[in-house]
């Protein structure tokens, strides 16, 4: 049987960069428009690093109580994990229609 450690740890490794080049993106964004939006898509990208350690570390400690406490952490972690991609989400929405009123078409 082939050890799919290697590809769990991979798929780690390349979550978290994503993760984070959508905080330094977010970021920059922010530094250079402040408005209700670039700060909620901020704000997501923050908080879906801080949800997603905050849910390995629930199901790890969850682990020492027994599999249904860790079968309750990760049924929590599922409905909380999404939350800070709905805020990002909302944020690049209200971006999006922010750039279309400062930029109309030229015709």
């Amino acid at each position: 049987m082939e050890n799919y450690d290697a590809y769990f740890m991979a798929g780690g490794a390349l979550q978290i960069l994503g993760k984070l080049i959508l905080v330094l993106a977010s970021g920059i964004l922010f530094t250079k428009q402040r408005n209700l939006g670039t700060t909620l898509m901020l704000l997501g990208s923050l908080l879906s690093i801080v949800f997603s350690l905050g849910t390995l570390l629930l199901t790890t400690f969850s682990a020492q109580a027994g599999p249904e406490s860790v079968i309750k952490a990760n049924a929590l972690g599922s409905l909380l994990t999404p939350l800070p991609y709905i805020l990002f989400a909302i944020g690049l929405f209200w971006f999006s229609l922010k750039q279309v009123k400062k930029h109309p078409k030229n015709h």
